[in-house]
């Protein structure tokens, strides 16, 4: 079940971003919420969506961890405080299609003025990654400031009643644009599984280019049921 809170409305408002599945995960960019990658003008989404680079959907058949919905209800409020962010979560997930040429892909939500919860990724309090990604720039710019954030910062994530305190480890700043193969291989590593608690943010760089991504790596530390 998913909640709803004061800004729910704008927490549904979701688009459909296009990626070709022939396309391997480990080696295609690193998310899927980037935007075009010269600074962004007024102009048919559908423009924008043919021009941006984006992360390959799972292959078909990927399903989402088997507690999603269940015994580790998702995400739906993510704060950072530093940053004066304070947004919903919406839960973004993928279909497959076909394109005029016969091959088939999967296509992302990509969540608009809000943080998309990769639905492949972990859940809060849960061991494993919680990643989330957001845009820089527009529909929102939810996660513009993220190279503002240091180690010791503290990101908040709400789910099911708990209140989530991550604390920020290290910011990372990674060449996509014109990388290599195995630089796009390291760069997903970052948004794969890990044995320990952690939550991953992830956004394009910089604010008026997006030839980067700005990952920010953080631990859970804290959490506590709010009644």
């Amino acid at each position: 079940m998913h909640h709803t809170t004061a800004f729910s409305p704008l927490a549904r408002r979701l688009s459909r971003r296009r990626v070709l599945l022939g396309l391997a995960l480990a080696a295609g960019p690193l998310l899927a919420a980037c935007t075009p990658e010269e600074p962004p003008t007024p102009e048919p989404f559908s423009r924008l969506v043919a021009r941006s680079r984006a992360e390959p959907a799972p292959p078909i058949g990927v399903h989402a961890p088997a507690t999603a919905g269940d015994a580790a209800p998702l995400p739906y409020r993510l704060q950072i405080p530093a940053i004066d962010v304070d947004i919903p979560v919406v839960e973004l997930g993928w279909h497959p299609a076909m394109d005029r040429e016969g091959q088939i892909f999967s296509e992302w939500d990509v969540a608009e003025y809000a943080a998309g919860w990769h639905q492949n990724s972990a859940l809060p309090g849960s061991a494993g990654n919680v990643v989330m990604s957001g845009h820089n720039n527009i529909l929102g710019a939810v996660f513009r400031e993220l190279d503002q954030l240091k180690r010791g910062h503290e990101v908040i994530v709400w789910a099911g009643g708990h209140r989530y305190t991550y604390v920020v480890e290290r910011v990372v700043v990674v060449p996509e644009k014109f990388a290599k193969p195995e630089q796009r291989v390291a760069n997903a590593r970052w948004i794969g599984p890990f044995d320990d608690s952690r939550l991953t943010l992830v956004s394009c760089w910089p604010r008026n280019d997006n030839s980067h991504r700005i990952v920010v790596v953080a631990h859970l530390q804290q959490q506590t049921a709010q009644h």
